[in-house]
């Protein structure tokens, strides 16, 4: 890299106004708050660029200069590390792109960009009757597109038909400094064009036989810069009736839940062991994490019915018919409320932001996250297994915390296992960083899936799997040739 004079002189070339800042405050706002994630190198700058021509000139220089570009679209405090680097960096900061120009209610898919949140996103789709499936409770900060380019679930599984949902068509700069359209949008003609004709970018397949936003998705920045994407959205319920099952296992809620996802019955649907169900809603201040778990069985599944503009109050009938039919058969009772909370209170807590911060770092300071993919009825021997290790950890199981949220019509399920703690107390710091990196080994040998490897999951699940690292060095060789997108992250 080029001196930092005139390193600082090119870089304001490049942006206009009050676009760069080397404040130390500044950049203190953009640093990884967990401390579980080791040897991070904060920014030298913080980068704004107001359009996509100052990105695209941006990435250009890095090429010329050697310069190391990490990237973050969500405000607040960075727990996950998508944007931790290690090595010395700019970090291009999108979250101040907040437009939503198009939202088309006949095919339900809007054009958003990466600094739009969950909350400004669902305000801007109600008056036209729609809504997005979103996350647990995501953050008030989080990133609409940081989410959903990372494959995060949703709570609405019955409406996922790909692992990449909602995503339809993108744009994006490559590493190399090239724009690149995606989907329906990769053309022909500019987007207005296609939309006289009747395109609304949907598709997210494209162009071609060619699917490259598939390249990017997962990659946590570090193959291309997203600039906006179509995302598909649903209609709001006109009337939603939510209920709540519970099991002393989660083997008890299992057949339920595969029986009536498989013809799409009910809408949002996961399930919470009472630990992680009394971490949700003690975020919310509504009571206190102990009263809360201690009313609860071990396992519980919200099941939601809704009805939406044609005939609402028959559809919510005859789902709840059926639903109730195959609860009866699996021994389960579908109430209004377990314990101490209601079904609909769970219900509005999940389907909403939960403030500033993550609502599961409410109870000790911060929580140590470890998640995969399997199969439902897999998702048992494997929290085992982590509940196994925790043990010999010293750990009570009491403090852990279970989240399993099926995905894709449940044709797989997204498992989350929580330990919160103090991120004051340094033998805390030492124990969450072992327990981390021998689950993950465990858990992959178990048969586990990290398909969005953060912190020491990342370093072994490549090894576990060296030639699908290798081929991920080739695609970034390609496509990020000079490495100029927070190089070294995953380097073994």
């Amino acid at each position: 890299m080029i001196s930092g004079s005139e390193l600082d002189e090119r870089l304001r070339a490049v942006l206009t106004g009050d676009a760069l800042s080397d404040n130390p405050d500044d950049i203190a706002n953009y640093r990884i708050s967990s401390p579980v994630i080791e040897s991070v190198v904060a920014p030298i700058y913080i980068a704004r660029p107001s359009n996509v021509d100052e990105l695209q000139q941006l990435l250009r220089l890095a090429n010329e200069v050697g310069m190391n570009l990490t990237v973050a679209s969500s405000t607040g405090a960075h727990s996950m590390g998508g944007c931790a680097a290690v090595q010395e960096n700019v970090l291009v900061d999108l979250s101040s792109w907040k437009q939503i120009p198009w939202v088309n209610r006949r095919n339900r898919v809007c054009l958003i960009e990466p600094g739009v949140t969950y909350s400004e996103l669902i305000q801007a789709l109600e008056p036209q009757g729609l809504t997005i499936p979103m996350p647990l409770s995501p953050r008030d900060g989080k990133s609409v597109i940081a989410s959903v380019m990372d494959r995060e679930p949703t709570t609405w599984p019955n409406r996922q038909w790909d692992i990449s949902d909602p995503v339809a068509s993108t744009e994006f700069i490559f590493g190399n400094g090239e724009v690149f359209r995606t989907g329906a949008a990769g053309g022909p003609g500019t987007l207005e064009q296609q939309r006289a004709a009747g395109g609304a970018q949907k598709s997210s397949a494209g162009p071609s036989q060619s699917d490259f936003h598939r390249v990017v998705q997962g990659s946590q920045g570090t193959m291309g810069v997203v600039t906006w994407i179509t995302i598909r959205t649903e209609l709001r319920p006109v009337i939603e009736k939510p209920f709540l099952l519970g099991a002393n296992s989660l083997q008890g809620l299992i057949p339920f839940v595969y029986e009536v996802q498989r013809p799409w019955l009910g809408e949002h649907s996961f399930i919470l062991d009472r630990n992680a169900a009394a971490m949700l809603i003690n975020a919310s201040g509504s009571d206190t994490f102990e009263s809360i778990r201690g009313s609860l069985p071990r396992y519980i599944c919200l099941q939601n019915i809704a009805g939406f503009e044609r005939m609402p109050e028959k559809r919510v009938q005859y789902q709840q018919k059926d639903i109730e039919s195959i609860a009866d058969r699996h021994g389960l009772k579908m109430t209004m409320s377990l314990g101490t909370i209601a079904a609909k209170t769970l219900l509005e807590i999940a389907t909403r932001p939960c403030g500033e911060a993550d609502w599961r770092h409410h109870l000790r300071g911060h929580c140590l996250s470890i998640f995969f993919l399997t199969t439902l009825d897999r998702a048992p021997e494997l929290i085992d297994i982590y509940m196994q290790l925790i043990k010999q950890h010293g750990i009570e199981e009491e403090l852990v915390g279970c989240y399993v949220q099926p995905i894709v019509q449940n044709h797989a399920c997204h498992v989350e296992l929580m330990y919160p703690f103090d991120p004051g107390v340094l033998s805390e710091i030492e124990l969450v960083r072992n327990l981390e990196k021998e689950a993950v080994l465990r858990l992959t040998e178990g048969g586990a899936f990290f398909s969005r490897p953060y912190g020491s999951a990342s370093e072994v699940v490549f090894k576990q799997n060296p030639l699908n690292y290798e081929l991920l060095r080739k695609v970034k060789g390609i496509f990020d040739p000079n490495r100029v997108l927070n190089d070294g992250k995953w380097e073994l």
